[in-house]
């Protein structure tokens, strides 16, 4: 899912995900019937960074899942479903996949869908000058792909990888067309179940049903995304939404029976671990002397009373709550002022007054800092006499931004499931080769860990390597974790048929229908 810096952007939309740059209004089919809230789904959004697939860094819900497909995909419980593979085989060594496409695929140029686009989409992907952030990490352990005819594709693997489909149900793998891709932030073409109808700057993105979708068309009509129209609750309680995150404040409201929020509220639990990111190929981070000072001065108990009200659960390691491989029985380090300011004298500096200058990048504007950040560099000042200058950046392309290292030693961070599996913290976060892993964290003891939970075949076995590997990131001060996500919630709409609230962002627009009155 989309990788948030602070937990407060938990209280998303489920539809939101990243979005993509929006250009002049550009009307593809004209002449359609008024869009009404008789045909129509309504959410608000943030101008999207892209609407490319191969590019897209949020969950697969929103606007990218609404446009495109992939060979499979997750439901709202978080079971495979074929999608444009329609079955597939696997050899005994779990290394050699046989994909048999759907017959019936044409996107919405109509021009018909073959294994060729797959190879096309992954390749793409995969080519430097795409500027994927992704790719590597979603698509590189594939060693070969074949292509046997127009609906047959095999892909062989470079080891055996239990979860190989769970990562082609990410948009990095999702198809594109090659014969327009070229203009796909203006006019994307894919395979999924809405198509684009026309895109206004700073206004809105309309979708209308893709009258020749594989699975059959859909019970919507239209899809409008309010881009930056005001408050999302007073959007939503003013008719013009259909679907909000509610504010903690608000909770209430919406349980009692007399209010009119009462009853469209969903509680969810995500899948996400926030965490500050160390800088370990950058002094003075690159010294484990000063990550384990830095780490032991944040007490955070105390950071969750400050900057959440104590509402969230205190991290001990990464693994979130409800993550396979999680136990509770991580040993995390622990608030030790005394033990920080040791660390740091029996670092190579010295001390403080030998460190360099450090520069904390985060999102936002103006003088006023994040609660979780200003507790953070209050506290290392106070503890360890060390002053971290803060830099804010413009939260639209932010994460483009950090991706291509271009911020300071310390990062604040956060990371939600794409699929429910703890290669996808691990591996995905801090393993050496992982162009996810923004600290530039590396240890060969941690690389080999992972690297044999991959093929592990045994299922204890395998959470066992990454709960040894977890307790090495932990050890080593790799990042200091600091809260995972709790609760969260949602109104929607009673007008709106066929919601399932679930932990990681899946596409389901194609799902919903529009109540009769």
């Amino acid at each position: 899912m989309s990788k948030a810096t602070h937990p407060g952007l938990l209280q998303r939309l489920l539809w939101l995900g990243a979005s993509g740059i929006l250009l002049a209004c550009t009307t593809l089919v004209p002449d359609r019937a008024p869009i009404t809230r008789s045909n129509a789904l309504f959410l608000a959004s943030d101008e999207p960074e892209t609407l490319d697939p191969a590019r897209w860094t949020g969950s697969a819900d929103g606007i990218v899942g609404d446009l495109f497909s992939g060979l499979v995909r997750l439901d709202a419980n978080l079971q495979f479903v074929p999608d444009l593979a329609e079955t597939w085989d696997i050899n005994p060594e779990g290394t050699v996949y046989t994909f048999h496409l759907r017959h019936d695929v044409v996107f919405h140029s109509g021009r018909a869908f073959t294994a060729a686009d797959v190879e096309y989409s992954w390749e793409r992907a995969l080519d430097p000058v795409t500027g994927s952030h992704t790719a590597s990490t979603y698509l590189a352990d594939i060693a070969g792909v074949s292509v046997v005819d127009d609906h047959t594709l095999v892909v062989t693997l470079d080891a055996p990888k239990v979860y190989f489909l769970a990562k082609l149900a990410y948009p990095t793998s999702w198809i594109v067309d090659r014969e327009t891709v070229d203009r796909i932030e203006e006019q994307p073409v894919g395979t999924g179940p809405f198509q684009l109808l026309r895109r206004t700057l700073g206004q809105e993105i309309v979708l209308e049903r893709n009258p020749q979708y594989h699975l059959g068309p859909v019970p919507l009509e239209y899809v409008v995304y309010k881009i930056n129209a005001g408050y999302p609750i007073r959007l939503y309680e003013g008719g013009d939404i259909d679907i909000t995150g509610l504010p903690e404040d608000l909770v209430d409201r919406a349980r009692d029976p007399s209010d009119s929020l009462y009853g469209q509220l969903y509680s969810i639990t995500g899948l996400c671990t926030y965490y500050a990111v160390l800088d370990a190929a950058t002094a003075p981070f690159d010294d484990p002397s000063v990550r384990r000072a830095f780490a032991l001065a944040i007490d955070k108990d105390t950071l969750n009373n400050v900057a959440y009200e104590g509402q969230f659960p205190v991290a001990a390691g990464l693994y979130p709550p409800g993550l396979p491989g999680y136990g509770g029985q991580a040993s995390g380090l622990p608030y030790d002022p005394e033990g920080a300011r040791q660390e740091l004298r029996q670092s190579r500096y010295g001390g403080p007054d030998a460190l360099p200058e450090i520069v904390l990048t985060d999102s936002g504007a103006g003088t006023d800092l994040d609660a979780s950040t200003a507790y953070l560099v209050q506290t290392w000042q106070e503890t360890l006499g060390v002053q971290v200058q803060v830099e804010q950046l413009d939260s639209f392309g932010y994460s483009e931004t950090i991706y291509s290292g271009d911020h300071g030693q310390i990062v604040p961070w956060g990371w939600c499931a794409d699929y429910p599996d703890p290669e996808n913290f691990a591996d995905v976060l801090f393993h050496s080769g992982s162009t996810q892993n923004i600290g530039h964290y590396a240890n060969p003891a941690f690389d080999q860990l992972t690297e044999r939970a991959r093929s592990e075949q045994d299922v204890a076995a395998r959470l066992g390597f990454y709960q040894q590997a977890e307790q090495i990131l932990i050890d080593d001060a790799a990042a200091i974790f600091l809260i995972h996500s709790r609760a969260y919630y949602v109104l929607v709409s009673p007008r709106i048929v066929g919601f399932l609230p679930s932990p990681i962002g899946v596409a389901q627009d194609m799902n919903l229908s529009i109540a009769e009155p």
